[in-house]
C-alpha cells in the first residue's frame, strides 16, 4: 500500500511545475510562489542570494511546498516537507543552467556567486487526490 500511494503522489510531477513555498524567519511563515524542479527523483530550486529565502533557510532549513493538482476528477495537492541542502558542486550547478533557460536567464554561469541550487529533501508528503475531501500522509 505504502509503495503504491509513493509512487502515485510521484507520478504526479513533472519536471516543472508552479509550488507554493514556505520557509520560516522569526517564528512567522512567510509563502511564495516558486517553479520546483523534479528531475531523476530529486526536488530542487533555484533561487539568488538576494532572495528572502536564501538567508531563511541558511538559518532554518525546513521548509514546505503545496503543489495543487487539477484534474477532471477535481481539485487536490500534495504537501512536500523536509530540509534543503545547498548544492555547491559546480557540475551539478552548471547541468540546471543548462538544462533548465529559465535559471539562464538570470545566471549566466554555474559559478555565479548569486546563483543558489537547492536540493529539497523532502521526509512527508500529504496528499490528497482530485476530488476527494481526505488526504493522506506518507512519511518517507
Amino acid at each position: 500500500m505504502f509503495e503504491n500511494i509513493k509512487q502515485e503522489i510521484f507520478s504526479q510531477f513533472k519536471e516543472m511545475q508552479t509550488v507554493f513555498f514556505a520557509t520560516c524567519d522569526n517564528e512567522r511563515p512567510y509563502v511564495r510562489p516558486m517553479l520546483l524542479l523534479y528531475v531523476n527523483d530529486k526536488f530542487l530550486v533555484a533561487t539568488g542570494t538576494e532572495d528572502a529565502k536564501t538567508p531563511q533557510l541558511k538559518i532554518n532549513p525546513n521548509f514546505e511546498f503545496c503543489y495543487f493538482i487539477e484534474k477532471d476528477s477535481g481539485h487536490g495537492y500534495i504537501r512536500g516537507t523536509g530540509r534543503v541542502e545547498f548544492i555547491q558542486d559546480i557540475q551539478i550547478r552548471k547541468h540546471f543552467i543548462d538544462k533548465f533557460s529559465y535559471i539562464r536567464h538570470y545566471w549566466q554561469e554555474p559559478e555565479d556567486p548569486s546563483y543558489i541550487l537547492l536540493q529539497l529533501h523532502v521526509d512527508s508528503f500529504e496528499y490528497m487526490r482530485p476530488g476527494e475531501q481526505t488526504s493522506e500522509k506518507v512519511q518517507l
